[in-house]
């Protein structure tokens, strides 16, 4: 039989319990420290997840931002590239002036009647006085009528051919009938061209005919003169081979349409 061992002493057990106590502060340490850490790393975990919203919201609101300084900067570009446009004005005609009449010459005055001779008073009676005549003045001369565009043109015309050593053209009336009827289609048609010229042989007769056309011109000067500046219109103006003309205006919206024709 195997004996007992003998029963622990009280010191032995104080050496026991004296080593057991350093172990378990070891462990509270370790569970401390771990405790610790997991709190640390808690503590820093927790700024990451707390700023992770506020993060992505600060984000959003720099993304609206930028979209509505986008949509700003487009709308300003759209709203400058808006021009209004210039209405385009109409040309008026230039109207037709009246020819101004030449001046009428001054009216001259009646020469007043001669003084009677004084009468002979050798007899001493008084002779009775004469009766005092008032002078009648001479009627004025009547005013020339001014003479009409038509008219005024023929007349430039005819200056301008003598001064090329050419005749004057005597006016037709065929002519000037077939001037105011070519005149008068084209402005009630609002034309301005030539029509064909052999209606006007048919009409009036002669070996050749020509015509020119002018429209807008104020002034018989200003529609002659062009004319003149026109090499086509020249030609036909100082031709030799034209003995006659009829020359006819006719106003119209964009101004007088004047027609010459002219016969050989």
């Amino acid at each position: 039989m195997t004996p007992l061992p003998p029963p622990p002493r009280r010191r032995d057990l104080r050496r026991r319990e004296l080593r057991r106590r350093p172990r378990r502060g070891r462990r509270l340490a370790v569970e401390t420290l771990v405790v610790a850490s997991g709190l640390a790393a808690a503590a820093f975990a927790a700024p990451t997840l707390l700023a992770g919203p506020g993060a992505a919201e600060d984000a959003e609101q720099v993304r609206l931002a930028a979209e509505l300084d986008l949509r700003e900067a487009d709308t300003a570009s759209r709203s400058g590239d808006r021009t209004a446009a210039s209405p385009t004005g109409t040309p008026t005609p230039t109207p037709t002036p009246t020819p101004t009449a030449d001046a009428a010459p001054p009216a001259t005055p009646a020469e007043p009647a001669p003084a009677p001779d004084a009468p002979d008073d050798t007899d001493g009676a008084a002779a009775p006085q004469p009766a005092t005549t008032v002078p009648v003045p001479a009627p004025a001369p009547a005013a020339t009528a001014p003479q009409s565009i038509d008219a005024e043109i023929v007349t430039l015309g005819n200056v301008a051919r003598r001064a090329a050593g050419l005749p004057d053209l005597a006016t037709s009336a065929c002519a000037q009938e077939q001037a105011l009827a070519r005149a008068s289609l084209l402005v009630a048609e609002n034309r301005f061209e030539h029509d064909p010229l052999g209606p006007i042989l048919t009409a009036c007769g002669g070996r050749t005919v020509g015509e020119n056309l002018a429209l807008g011109y104020p002034t018989a000067q200003a529609t002659v003169d062009a004319w003149l500046a026109s090499p086509g219109h020249r030609a036909n103006l100082l031709s030799p081979d034209f003995t006659s003309i009829g020359v006819a205006c006719v106003d119209g919206p964009r101004g007088a349409l004047c027609a010459q024709v002219f016969l050989g």
